[in-house]
């Protein structure tokens, strides 16, 4: 399997899996109306709804080159990427905490709250959101190889499954948060455990959302590859007999798995 192939499997996963999980939390919230839980719906329905435009780009990416656009749709798939970065922050961000700050100022102590059936739903999300964590998990460590985590984000020309890892893993830290919020307000009799648990998970959903609009807003202003790939690309090409030197030496990557390289080279007078 390619590093194409998958992140479209990752992709796809995390898309069903966050579809069920919104439905459930939003289930759970409708019948135990605690701020943690509705912060969590809004939560998973931030991560379909960006795993969604995320496949959107895969897919427009894939179209044959054409002569208005002579390099192909590649950098779609960034395009994409970052305006899914832009809802994650202004709906799973700025709606989660605005909701989460009013609930601690002004709490509404004659809503009915089931504790049971709302940390119920958060146990079957932890479940099904780990299992979609473990998916991501695996093709990234088979993409990345020996390389750390933050080398591979950083060099990478495809951080596509990267950033569904790390939404994966904010979404388990998100049901955690959700669990610890229910269980202390359930045990103190208080709101401001849930509510600041709210406030925490759309914290956390403006970190993810900042991470992805970095990784791929700098693969649409013209990023070179890594310094061990062009290192590896002047010496192939130095190795050359016919090549004397190399006074230009500039790549830019166009999409994953293709990229731009200009040069100007001293030929050998002998050939």
């Amino acid at each position: 399997m390619n590093s194409k192939d998958g992140s479209v499997k990752v992709v796809v996963t995390a898309i069903v899996v966050n579809f069920f999980v919104t439905l459930a939390k939003s289930v759970g919230w409708f019948f135990s109306p605690n701020p943690s839980m509705l912060a969590e719906a809004i939560h998973s329905f931030a991560d379909t709804a960006n795993q969604s435009l995320v496949y959107l780009g895969i897919t427009i990416s894939k179209k044959a080159a054409t002569r208005e656009f002579p390099t192909g749709y590649g950098q779609a798939r960034y395009l994409w990427n970052l305006i899914s970065a832009s809802g994650i922050f202004f709906i799973g961000f700025g709606v989660t905490v605005y909701h989460g700050v009013t609930a601690l100022i002004n709490p509404h102590h004659d809503e009915p709250v089931s504790y049971g059936l709302g940390i119920g739903i958060l146990i079957f999300a932890f479940i099904v959101e780990g299992y979609a964590l473990i998916i991501a998990y695996k093709e990234v460590s088979l993409s990345k190889g020996s390389k750390p985590l933050i080398i591979f984000l950083r060099e990478s020309d495809d951080p596509t499954s990267v950033g569904v890892l790390l939404e994966d893993a904010i979404a388990v830290l998100g049901v955690l948060l959700a669990l610890i919020g229910m269980a202390m307000s359930y045990t103190f009799h208080t709101h401001i455990p849930d509510a600041v648990a709210s406030i925490l998970i759309g914290v956390s959903l403006g970190f993810l959302a900042v991470v992805i609009a970095y990784t791929n807003g700098r693969l649409l202003i013209n990023k070179s590859v890594g310094i061990g790939d062009e290192k590896e690309i002047r010496e192939f090409i130095l190795k050359l007999d016919s090549v004397n030197d190399i006074t230009v030496f500039k790549t830019e990557i166009l999409a994953p798995d293709q990229v731009k390289l200009s040069i100007e080279i001293d030929f050998n007078s002998q050939f």
